[in-house]
């Protein structure tokens, strides 16, 4: 068997913390349960979440960077999102973070995880205010068709209906949490992080073909968006 390339996406707001960069965000505008309510409903899957996406953007056209900022400090990733990246990548996974947040918003997490990569959204500034959003991608499963080689083994973790297009593409999956839709389309689901942790070491102890069959890509075969 030819080796093959090992690489895990891991959904961050939800998954990694229980930080939500809109959630947090709507205590500072006028609007903010317009903001709560689009995004909620895109977590569950009841509207597009492309098109709640950029209603909330608009939402939040205006607002000084500053603002941002101060929204962003509340972002605290827990010990376990370490762990499990050090596990991953131990095994020979290329750990990829993937968020439709934005940068400015989640960049700690890479840092603090060690990950491999992070891809997620840029907000648009002028005068030092939110004037729109640079777009990486629309859906989740854009990032697996545009960056996986054709032999590869994929592992996705998340924790909700926008990341159902990740778990269509992945080898394994995990769903994080009670969100219905992420659970039924996933492969396993986990409670928390330490149920992922599980998992994952289940999985790899006990398939030889991807203990002895994948290999880590070689650094820079993934490039950001």
């Amino acid at each position: 068997m030819s080796k093959m390339e090992r690489i895990a996406f891991i959904d961050v707001e939800g998954t990694l913390t229980d930080f939500e960069f809109w959630d947090e965000i709507a205590n500072y505008v006028e609007r903010g349960y317009e903001i709560r309510e689009l995004l909620y409903k895109g977590l569950r899957g009841e509207i597009d979440w492309f098109e709640g996406f950029m209603k909330r953007v608009e939402l939040i056209k205006g607002v000084d960077k500053r603002i941002i900022l101060k929204a962003s400090q509340k972002l605290k990733l827990q010990p376990q999102a370490r762990r499990l990246v050090e596990l991953l990548k131990s095994e020979g996974f290329y750990v990829v973070l993937v968020s439709g947040s934005f940068k400015e918003v989640i960049k700690k997490a890479l840092t603090y995880t060690n990950a491999n990569m992070l891809i997620a959204n840029k907000l648009l500034f002028k005068d030092g205010k939110v004037c729109g959003v640079y777009l990486s991608f629309k859906s989740k499963g854009e990032i697996l068709d545009r960056f996986l080689a054709e032999r590869s083994f994929v592992l996705a973790i998340g924790d909700g209906s926008n990341d159902v297009p990740m778990f269509e593409r992945a080898n394994v999956s995990i769903a994080v949490g009670n969100n219905k839709k992420a659970i039924e389309s996933a492969n396993f689901n986990a409670k928390n992080l330490d149920d992922v942790i599980r998992i994952v070491s289940e999985v790899l102890e006990n398939d030889e073909e991807i203990r002895k069959g994948y290999t880590l890509p070689q650094e820079g075969t993934l490039e950001t968006p």
